[in-house]
């Protein structure tokens, strides 16, 4: 089947907001947007029913104002799209629609055949060259890994017209609605399947003709037309990705091999995408996002990595959005994975909602080299830490976080200077972490997400315990710690407490007042006591009487 067009029925239903950031012109070698069309598209819109008794009469009407052959087509195919309904019960029954194009008027409902024969009607009508064209298509139903043969039936038409000095695709039937989950009809215009670009038509129509191979490659529209096999293996991507130009060069067929793990680039060309999340399901559709990973390489491209737990076949889904604000993102592309061979060990991924990496604004936050930053890095040993400039103070946090979504902040500690900031963490284990740097917006006191990194560590910290605790004046004061780097220390024993800060004048420890001699470390032995609470305390003006918190020990 193919008839008509779905969306994503896992996904939940797309709020399409994303109309407003596509592209304004009607083709690239046409000087004219869809503004420039707005009166015609108003006339199409409000025509009245006395002239619907006929095919000459609607044409007669709809091209009165017209302009131009391209203005003509315009008004019907806005016509069309906004009064033709889709016959689904029709479409899902095996029973026959009305495909007469002066039946398609009449009962204003129809099939692929019926839309694509009234289009053809209404421009012969105005003696406007058009054919109608059959063939395959990607539409609802499609199968990823299907591969066609001309031995199959047809299952799918629409247009061709001559305008502006070549031929042009229309396709009225996609371009009126969708099939939903629930198998109806839900009507949705999109400017998408007017005149649209034989690149990205050919994603999901093939034509083929009265059985003429040769014959039918011309209505590609393609200086290079494809094989049948080619286009049963070509990767189709929505028309949101074709819209924004957002590609996938490393794996243009929609079934990808996996070998113990596959990765698949994708590179925004056009727009920026400020988010891009993927979901990952397994043959009984669970959800199976442990396994699947999205790193952001440089302001335009990303890796999504495959990680499966199991062999066999998954079924991948990628969204982008270009608006901040939109939670539910438009559907990109669908990919079909087999895997064929596993991990000897297993490690899942965080739960990460996003892409690893530097959100599209840290730039905005203050964080000069972020891009320069690997979004996904190794540790060694379970100590691992990051520097990044900023250009300006900035008041961040960071938090990490494991496999099962689980937050670890004691393990994690933020240092700051006047031109950069140093994250340290620690790991308790082996496997794959979420690092999370949050920092304020400029004009908004909360702290948002500025950086997510993904590590995966090799080996355990062979000290499992905290850092130690800090507060605001420890970054205020832009304190750097050289040790103890540990929250519990041992009791009725010295500690040698060795730290810097360019501002601090005064350090009060454990009661006990230490001043200010000379430029370099602050480097004191501390005698603990019994097991308790050891606090760090500094002033940075030795004319105030109060001590802020720096630093919290727990001796046992």
């Amino acid at each position: 089947m193919g008839c008509c067009i779905s969306k994503s029925t896992i996904q939940p239903v797309i709020v399409d907001n994303s109309q407003n950031f596509r592209s304004k012109n009607v083709s690239s070698d046409l000087k004219i947007t869809y503004n420039d069309l707005k009166s015609i598209d108003d006339h199409a819109l409000q025509t009245p029913k006395y002239v619907e008794n006929s095919i000459t009469e609607l044409a007669d009407y709809l091209a009165k104002p017209a302009k131009s052959e391209l203005e003509t087509i315009r008004s019907f195919y806005v016509w069309i799209c906004n009064n033709i309904s889709y016959n689904a019960t029709a479409f899902f029954s095996g029973t026959s629609a009305v495909t007469e194009p002066s039946g398609v008027l009449k009962s204003k409902s129809s099939v692929c055949e019926g839309y694509a024969r009234l289009f053809q009607a209404l421009c012969v009508a105005k003696n406007i060259k058009c054919q109608k064209i059959s063939g395959f298509s990607k539409g609802y139903g499609h199968q990823l890994g299907t591969i066609l043969s001309y031995q199959n039936k047809t299952d799918h038409a629409w247009n061709v017209v001559f305008v502006s000095g070549k031929w042009r695709f229309i396709e009225t039937t996609w371009g009126a609605g969708h099939i939903n989950k629930k198998r109806t009809f839900v009507k949705e215009f999109s400017n998408f399947y007017f005149l649209t670009k034989p690149e990205h038509f050919i994603e999901d129509h093939f034509p083929y003709i009265n059985n003429d191979v040769e014959g039918s490659k011309e209505w590609q529209l393609l200086r290079k037309p494809v094989s049948l096999e080619e286009f049963s293996k070509t990767l189709k991507t929505t028309n949101v990705a074709r819209e924004w130009d957002v590609i996938f060069p490393s794996n243009k067929n929609e079934v990808v091999k996996a070998d113990r793990k596959a990765s698949i680039s994708m590179e925004s060309k056009q727009v920026t995408l400020t988010n891009v999340s993927v979901n990952l399901y397994g043959s009984s559709r669970e959800l199976c996002n442990e396994s699947v990973v999205i790193v952001k390489n440089n302001f335009s491209n990303y890796t999504i990595t495959i990680t499966p737990r199991k062999i066999g076949k998954y079924m991948l889904q990628i969204f982008g959005t270009v608006d901040e604000s939109q939670h539910v993102m438009p559907n990109l592309t669908e990919y079909l994975i087999e895997c064929t061979s596993i991990e000897d060990e297993f490690m899942p991924y965080p739960e990460h909602s996003g892409f690893y990496g530097p959100s599209t604004d840290c730039k905005l936050r203050g964080f000069a080299n972020s891009e320069s930053i690997s979004a996904f890095q190794i540790c060694q040993n379970g100590e691992f830490e990051f520097l990044i400039k900023t250009n300006k103070t900035v008041k961040c946090s960071a938090d990490i976080f494991e496999t099962d979504g689980s937050r670890s902040s004691d393990f994690v500690m933020v240092e700051q200077s006047n031109d950069s900031v140093c994250v340290k963490t620690r790991f308790v284990s082996k496997g794959y972490y979420k690092i999370t740097l949050f920092s304020e917006l400029e004009g908004n006191d909360t702290y948002s997400e500025a950086m997510n990194i993904l590590v995966l560590n090799k080996k355990a910290a062979k000290i499992a315990t905290p850092f130690p605790q800090t507060y605001s004046s420890t970054n205020e004061y832009n304190c750097h710690l050289i040790e103890p780097l540990v929250r519990n220390i041992p009791s009725n024993s010295n500690v040698r407490f060795a730290m810097s800060s360019p501002v601090i004048q005064q350090l009060l420890i454990d009661g006990k007042v230490h001043k200010k001699e000379n430029d370099k470390l602050w480097d004191i032995t501390v005698k603990t006591g019994y097991s308790g609470v050891l606090t760090v305390s500094a002033k940075k003006d030795n004319n105030i009487n109060s001590y802020s918190y720096i630093y919290q020990y727990v001796v046992d």
